[in-house]
């Protein structure tokens, strides 16, 4: 029977404290300053989406750096946020939300790989990928997500209404992700250069931890 080591359980455990604190920070920051400015010039999207929701581009940002590592982190997060900032307050649809939001950025990314397309910043001593490819990776999530939760939330509205909240959830993470880019664009390169970062590497890349050792060595390599 494996069980992991006490080392393992540290990296693990700073890893998902520090995607909680930061997922969450951003969380705050939509809920403290650009949903009461949105409200006030938009009020009938604002209900449904923020149109700068920088929580996504941490989704991406983490998923690429610790792979599914992230997860938990992200999950937390969202059950979180979910239920103080945006007021969702029924269990079911709480938890579903929470774990398809925190969750469906991974998964993408997996998607992704498997066509040989590999947004992975784990091994952060490599060239980061091309910023497109984060671009892509978050409009996938982006509309994936915002599947998952109308679906989950709205599952009754008609297609007339339910077009434009798509529309405002996409159009809201892709600028939270451009948002979040363009703050780190001078930090991602240099990550690396940071030792503590090496271990979380390592521990990304154990089989245990969600993902393939092999195939995430493969599409990091190419």
């Amino acid at each position: 029977m494996w069980l992991p080591t006490a080392w393992q359980i540290k990296n693990f455990s700073a890893t998902t404290a520090a995607v909680f604190s930061i997922y969450f920070f951003t969380y705050f920051l939509v809920w403290a300053v650009t949903t009461p400015l949105q409200h006030s010039l938009i009020p009938e999207i604002t209900a449904y989406a923020s149109l700068l929701f920088l929580p996504h581009g941490i989704r991406v940002l983490a998923t690429s750096l610790v792979g599914a590592m992230a997860i938990p982190g992200m999950n937390l997060a969202e059950l979180l946020g979910n239920y103080w900032f945006w007021g969702i307050d029924s269990v079911v649809p709480l938890v579903a939300v929470s774990i398809a939001s925190g969750t469906v950025t991974w998964l993408v990314f997996e998607g992704l790989r498997n066509v040989r397309i590999n947004g992975y910043y784990i091994n952060v001593t490599s060239e980061p990928p091309p910023f497109h490819v984060f671009l892509l990776a978050g409009i996938l999530a982006s509309t994936a997500n915002a599947f998952l939760v109308t679906a989950i939330m709205e599952g009754g509205m008609t297609v007339g209404h339910v077009t434009p909240i798509l529309a405002a959830y996409v159009t809201g993470d892709t600028t939270g992700l451009l948002a979040i880019m363009i703050a780190t664009k001078h930090v991602m390169p240099f990550v690396g250069q940071g030792a503590d970062w090496q271990p979380i590497s390592r521990v990304a890349h154990s089989p245990h931890f969600f993902c393939s050792d092999q195939g995430r060595v493969a599409a990091t390599n190419e």
